[in-house]
């Protein structure tokens, strides 16, 4: 899994809050607990001993687009 998707994910949240479009954050938010659930279910695939780099990085993503969507809530 590639972080790039995470990444924007969370930008077009922070994009939708920004233009204040109820219609647009509703589906921001809802692509993003998507992408978080795929990313989780990617990260809990691997074994603990097997995560490289890689892992680490789509786990900081993760971190960094569940925070954003809990600021919402």
């Amino acid at each position: 899994m590639k972080t790039r998707g995470i990444e924007n994910a969370r930008r077009r949240l922070e994009g939708a809050r920004g233009m204040q479009s109820p219609f647009l954050i509703a589906k921001a938010e809802e692509e993003a607990r998507h992408i978080l659930a795929q990313a989780r279910i990617w990260l809990a695939r691997a074994p603990t001993a097997a995560r490289d780099e890689r892992h680490a990085c789509v786990e900081e993503a993760a971190n960094a687009l569940e925070a954003a969507i809990g600021l919402a809530s």
